[in-house]
């Protein structure tokens, strides 16, 4: 039986951090990833669309606000290996980083194969042993004490038998399936007595039942404002907003999924913490399903209709499809005209206040009705193992001595722009650090 004193289960994000940083506080051939997939590293090499998106240059206090009542349990993680920290660990090996919008920051080789081959070279240096297709399961992992009445996990299947003083649970979420990201580790962790909250796909694009607005498919609509109500309040989100063939995807799109399916009561586990079939899942309801788009944020509706008034006596011959580019994108204004029952070649002599209601109405309150959700395309998962139940100074479990957990099968999720692997890469690092720094 091999003997290490920090294993690490899940060699993604979290996991090789946290191995990275195990290893540099104990030493070579202390540590271990067990990893189910043949490499490491599959779901880093998806994001940013395969250029990695590794950060977000946001301050970090002002990140928290995202987090909401996870904010305090992030806290500590996040300043404990910040951005620029992070970077830093990259650039020693001579990568360089580029800021793009949103404060997002990237490879200057926009590759993220340089990220993983950095981690990977890590490894290798603090001889870190890497066993690969090495699936772990909640069975397979016991909680005994040794022969120094010290406890200790012991790990056996028939893929590997080893005993280690620390494990690290850095095995993801439960989207991108074919990743790897199964679930095992709310398995492990519901059989260490920790609750598992509702498990959603975050970070998703809507299926919109409307033919005429897909057939727009790879249409931009550029610096909108799109949002849903909660009772009297109002959520949203700036940005663009792109149609695609199954409806609407995009930042902005992206970006509202997470409060709005954070705000709907269901989970795509079942009982046992496997994924519900087909069926089960086509039966989830939102929140709500309508949402709304604002295409003029910095008019209002008065502003609009002021402007209409004004321009009408000069542009009596104009035809309102060409007025209406001075508001939206040229190839929307003929989807949008017909949604309002408004006739594209009637002339701006002709336009009634009806009409001009309904335009300024409409642009600022477009309503959108959403089918669904496009699971399959989830970033990141919502939920996992509950953050009351794991101390933020040390990621360390309240119930278990010795038992980890990092990355994204905690209860966090962030929005997209590099927030959820700036999580991973933080949550990663304070676990290695305090699991090894447990047995100084």
């Amino acid at each position: 039986m091999q003997e290490y004193k920090v294993a690490i289960i899940g060699g993604g994000p979290s996991g090789m951090m946290a191995a990275i940083k195990a290893a540099q506080e104990l030493g070579p051939k202390n540590v271990c990833i067990l990893e189910k997939n043949d490499a490491l590293g599959k779901k880093l090499l998806m994001t940013g669309g395969g250029r990695c998106n590794i950060t977000n240059n946001t301050p970090i206090h002002d990140q928290l606000n995202y987090y909401k009542k996870n904010k305090n349990f992030l806290k500590h993680a996040l300043y404990t290996l910040p951005q620029e920290k992070l970077l830093a660990i990259f650039e020693e090996k001579d990568l360089e980083f580029h800021q793009e919008d949103n404060k997002r920051v990237f490879p200057d080789s926009k590759d993220a194969q340089d990220i993983l081959d950095v981690l990977l070279e890590y490894l290798e240096e603090l001889e870190v042993d890497i066993h690969t297709s090495c699936p772990i399961n909640a069975n397979d992992i016991e909680h005994e004490l040794n022969e120094k009445m010290e406890p200790v996990f012991l790990i056996e299947n028939d893929k590997i038998s080893l005993n280690a003083s620390k494990i690290i649970v850095s095995t993801g979420g439960i989207t991108y399936p074919s990743t790897g990201s199964t679930g095992d580790g709310y398995r492990i962790a519901s059989k260490m007595n920790h609750s598992i909250t509702d498990i959603k796909p975050g970070l998703v694009s809507f299926d919109v039942d409307d033919f005429l607005l897909r057939s727009l498919s790879g249409l931009t609509l550029s610096n909108v404002e799109l949002s849903f109500k909660d009772k009297k309040k109002k959520i949203s989100v700036d940005g663009d907003v792109l149609i695609s063939h199954f409806g609407l995807t995009g930042p902005a799109v992206i970006d509202l999924s997470n409060p709005l399916i954070e705000k709907s009561k269901f989970s795509i586990l079942d009982d046992d913490l496997n994924l519900k079939d087909d069926e089960e899942l086509e039966e989830l309801e939102l929140f709500t399903d309508k949402i709304t788009i604002d295409f003029c944020p910095d008019l209002t509706e008065e502003d609009i209709k002021a402007k209409i008034t004004e321009d009408t006596p000069n542009k009596g011959t104009l035809k309102i499809k060409n007025y209406m580019k001075k508001f939206l994108t040229n190839n929307f204004i003929d989807y949008f005209l017909m949604k309002l029952d408004i006739s594209p070649n009637k002339t701006m002599a002709n336009i009634t206040k009806k009409d001009k209601n309904k335009l300024a109405e409409n642009l600022k309150r477009h309503s959108i009705e959403i089918e669904s959700l496009e699971m399959g395309l989830a970033k990141v998962t919502i939920g996992g193992v509950k953050s009351k139940e794991i101390d933020s100074k040390t990621l360390q479990s309240r119930f278990v001595d010795g038992l980890y957990f990092a990355g994204e099968v905690l209860e966090v999720a962030g929005p997209t722009g590099g927030y959820n692997l700036q999580i991973a890469f933080s949550t990663g690092y304070l676990a290695g650090q305090e699991a090894a720094n447990s047995l100084k």
